[in-house]
């Protein structure tokens, strides 16, 4: 069987769950396929390759665009097997009762992706699987994949020859699954209790099956730089960590970084780590407000501890690539200064800003449709924003504050890696009209700390393949006033294709 896995867009970072996915259906003696939909040739691969069988995996912010697709899928290919599954179908099943989708699979696929798409393509059975909603019935959740271990490694000949892959040395790596944390505004709070009696939430490979994998694709393809994508790489100094710090500095020894909660900042953990080649982090602030921090994202964290963290890593030399949220529900312009000044003290060598976006399944996205912060009580989620640096969805937020949240996001990386700026950028700058100059600057600052976070090897011709890919994510991303893309129905589905192409149009 062909199977085509379907992602929304290719950027400098592998879409690692289609790669899993890719593997486990690769050892079943099928063979895997992928695209993106930003690349408009979905169909044409489809003819190319002979697909069987559509994987969809996408994101809330992503999930227009896949309703627009399946159904274009569908009136080509009225009997093609269709799934989908990744985050926004995980905490939004409703999409498998009013998407033409064969099925939506709920969670951690590993287990049953591979047997779902044999028995749809063969006209079986699919009522058994566990984790599978359809029209006519809705399976409860089954056990957490418990011995990581046992999962073939991830699919890297599927982008072997995908730009812009192939020209990046940069490969990452999941070390665990889960997320102990259930902060309000993140998908592991409805994760933790939609999986709750299911199997233990954290898990974590063996260090050596996962030096083992890392030993493979520094062998097999070009690898300069690793970046580990778990929520928790780490949590503590341990036993795990000794040992991976060991053998990884002994047979992989290339540059990394990993994602860690503040609070989990020591100092031998952060020392044997930089020996081992640790160098950058992503570390989330999230809001600058101590109390917004516990009363409304549900992250309990102190002022104290996030400056201590960041002296820790300032002091072993590692670069910080911080988060902070805008906009957030039961918030005002007050505490979003108040996150940017404190941001600004706590110096991440990128200093990265996101607006708030109502994750359907998120605590927080609940509460906001509760609340009657966003536009109708049930459809909103197939109404999202493209990305989560467009203005605010949040009825609350004013125009003006959207407009000085969209300079926050340009320009506050500007005022971070330039202090001399900081106070004409706080105090006039972000209350300016937005206009090319800032998106300008901005832009290039941007990504020219990102370039620092993950610098890996780029010769002339991949600087300028990654460049215009960044070009054009960017433009979607930071498209000024871009609207929230309309519901899609029979009738809006032309214009809805059309705000899509204008929001990701490269001039």
């Amino acid at each position: 069987m062909n199977i085509l896995f379907i992602v929304d867009t290719f950027s400098i970072i592998e879409p690692m769950g289609v790669l899993q996915l890719s593997g486990i259906t690769n050892a079943r003696g099928h063979k895997s396929f992928i695209c993106a939909i930003d690349d408009g040739d979905v169909f044409r691969k489809m003819e190319e390759y002979r697909i069987d069988a559509v994987a969809c995996s996408f994101m809330s912010t992503e999930a227009g665009g896949f309703n627009v697709l399946v159904r274009q899928i569908r009136g080509r290919y009225p009997n093609m097997p269709i799934i989908a599954g990744g985050p926004h179908p995980t905490y939004y099943p409703k999409i498998a009762d009013t998407w033409p989708v064969d099925a939506v699979v709920i969670g951690e696929g590993d287990h049953v992706a591979a047997e779902l798409l044999e028995n749809l393509y063969s006209g079986k059975d699919i009522s058994h699987l566990m984790n599978v909603h359809t029209k006519t019935f809705k399976n409860p959740q089954g056990n957490l994949v418990e011995d990581l271990d046992t999962l073939a490694f991830s699919d890297r000949e599927l982008l072997k020859n995908v730009a812009p892959f192939k020209y990046i040395p940069m490969k990452s790596f999941f070390a665990t699954r889960g997320c102990p944390y259930s902060c309000s505004y993140c998908f592991n709070s409805a994760f933790n209790k939609m999986h709750k009696g299911k199997g233990e939430i954290l898990r974590r490979r063996s260090v050596e099956n996962l030096v083992q994998e890392l030993e493979h694709v520094k062998q097999n393809y070009k690898m300069d730089f690793v970046r580990f994508g778990d929520d928790t790489f780490v949590m503590k100094y341990d036993a795990w960590v000794e040992e991976f710090c060991d053998k990884y500095s002994k047979r992989v020894g290339v540059p990394f970084y990993f994602l860690i909660h503040p609070n989990l900042a020591s100092e031998d953990l952060i020392r044997s780590l930089k020996k081992a080649g640790c160098h950058s982090i992503m570390l989330g602030i999230e809001s600058g407000n101590e109390q917004v921090r516990r009363k409304v994202l549900d992250r309990y964290v102190a002022d104290a501890t996030i400056k201590k963290a960041f002296a820790l890593y300032h002091k072993y030399d590692i670069k910080v690539f911080s988060n902070t949220i805008l906009g957030l529900p039961e918030t005002t312009l007050k505490e979003d200064l108040e996150s940017l000044n404190f941001t600004l003290d706590c110096r991440p060598f990128y200093s990265g800003f996101t607006v708030f976006t109502p994750f359907p399944g998120t605590a927080l996205g609940e509460y906001s449709k509760q609340k009657g912060y966003v536009k109708g009580a049930d459809d909103f989620a197939e109404s999202f924003p493209i990305s989560m640096q467009s203005g605010s969805m949040l009825n609350t937020v004013t125009d003006r504050q959207r407009e000085i949240h969209r300079n926050i996001l340009t320009l506050a990386p500007v005022a971070n890696l330039f202090p001399v700026l900081r106070n004409l950028i706080v105090k006039h700058l972000i209350y300016w009209k937005s206009n090319v100059m800032f998106d300008f600057v901005g832009f290039v600052v941007r990504n020219y700390c990102n370039m620092n976070i993950f610098p890996f090897g780029k010769s002339a011709y991949t600087f300028m393949q990654i460049f215009k890919k960044v070009v054009r994510i960017d433009k979607r991303n930071y498209a000024k006033d871009a609207p929230p893309p309309p519901p899609v129905n029979k009738e809006g589905l032309r214009d809805f294709e059309q705000t899509r192409l204008a929001a990701t149009q490269v001039t």
